[in-house]
């Protein structure tokens, strides 16, 4: 039995504005308010189709897809699910399609009647914007009434995004904002807002909570840290068994960051910029005493490129006798400043500032471009390769992942 709609995904799904915007918390039921309504407007005009869109087709793939699968059938009507073309056609009713946005340029050659957009605003505004267009044009299927299309979305982007210059500043008309916080669905196992509570900084932590916008760019990047109370007088000692390696690849200024972990506490207890991978080498292996494990976490852009040579700058640290923790990309800047801000936040991560006098001066520095963006600077070494070679061994070890309930659709995000 499909459990009862929350008051704001009941006020989203019968809403009558061509583009109404559920704003929500963390597990608020977005997607199954974002399913219900798009089944809701074939049920009331048979013959038309309909489109749902997330950030993957592995999301499609494990949420939206298997949720609408069980509304359908709690409804009792026949359907179709074809999931290599990734649709479901409800028998006398129309087809849904389901598709990603990950490559909006994809989004072509089929006409809806109505659409979801389900995550928008983890895009940064000006892809949002792009993947918002491409949804508009392919909703112009004739259903002899306006055609619609809805967003459901946390406030990932605050006041800079997409949101809330479309539904908020701006107040068009057609376009209607309802909140949904994460408490406003009874669904939710007990410790789920304890649980966004301990993982993300206070800032973020009311955003995926209340569904609020806030400012996510007013103060310095990494607004939690105070080099008195991050200190830590932890040094290198023999006992240390593994150290670890955060390093940000620059032709003439490559930075590395040092750490050790306590009690699951990353702590950086050393720093040097090197001309070179080769430089960076030779500056590390004085740290590679007898059984010690050193772990390099490099940007992504070292496994195709060189700052000195033919060879990878992988390869060159492989070579070298490093063992190498790498991603496949680099993972978003604002997922690794998230993931710092709530160690800094929850008093989960130190520096040695004695022993890191750049890292330091560079947390404390960065700030906000008047885009919103983090400072990026064109000479080498600068802060923010100080701050990308900490992000990028914060990720790969402490990466910020966001807590999950799903219990059928019902209760899903």
């Amino acid at each position: 039995m499909q459990p009862a709609l929350t008051e704001p995904q009941e006020q989203f799904v019968l809403s009558k504005y061509q583009h109404p915007a559920m704003v929500a918390g963390l597990g608020a039921g977005k997607t199954q308010a974002g399913i219900t309504r798009l089944i809701r407007l074939m049920l009331g005009n048979p013959g038309t189709d309909t489109a749902y869109y997330m950030p993957t087709y592995d999301l499609l793939r494990l949420r939206a897809m298997p949720g609408a699968e069980e509304i359908i059938s709690n409804i009792g009507l026949r359907y179709k699910v074809n999931k290599s073309d990734y649709t479901i056609k409800i028998y006398r009713y129309g087809t849904m399609i389901f598709r990603s946005y990950d490559r909006p340029e994809r989004i072509v050659a089929y006409e809806v009647a109505d659409s979801i957009v389900d995550e928008l605003d983890t895009l940064p505004k000006n892809k949002a914007e792009y993947v918002w267009r491409k949804v508009t044009e392919r909703n112009r299927q004739k259903c002899g009434r306006v055609n619609t299309i809805g967003n459901v979305t946390t406030p990932d982007q605050g006041f800079s995004g997409f949101t809330y210059a479309k539904w908020v500043k701006k107040q068009q008309p057609g376009y209607v904002l309802i909140k949904a916080s994460t408490q406003s669905n009874p669904y939710l196992p007990d410790g789920y807002i304890e649980q966004i509570r301990a993982n993300y900084d206070p800032i973020l932590a009311d955003m995926y909570l209340n569904g609020d916008f806030v400012s996510l760019t007013q103060n310095k990047v990494y607004h939690f840290f105070d080099r008195a109370k991050h200190h830590s007088d932890r040094v290198i000692t023999e006992q240390d068994s593994v150290i670890h390696v955060g390093l940000d690849f620059n032709i003439g200024g490559t930075c590395a960051n040092l750490w050790v972990i306590d009690s699951n506490k990353p702590i950086a207890v050393d720093e040097f910029v090197s001309q070179d991978t080769r430089d960076f080498c030779n500056r590390l292996s004085k740290y590679n005493e007898q059984g010690r494990t050193i772990i390099v976490y490099p940007d992504a852009s070292g496994k195709a490129n060189s700052t000195n040579s033919s060879q990878s700058d992988l390869d060159i640290i492989k070579q070298a006798g490093f063992r190498v923790d790498a991603p496949k990309a680099n993972p978003a800047i604002r997922d690794r400043i998230n993931s710092v801000n709530a160690l800094l936040a929850h008093d989960k991560i130190a520096i040695n500032v004695n022993r890191c006098p750049r890292l330091t001066d560079a947390v404390e520095s960065q700030g906000y471009t008047a885009k919103g963006e983090p400072e990026k600077f064109n000479d080498h070494p600068a802060i923010d390769d100080h701050n990308d070679a900490m992000g990028y061994f914060i990720d790969r070890k402490f990466s910020l992942r966001r807590p999950v309930f799903v219990t059928g659709i019902g209760s899903a995000q």
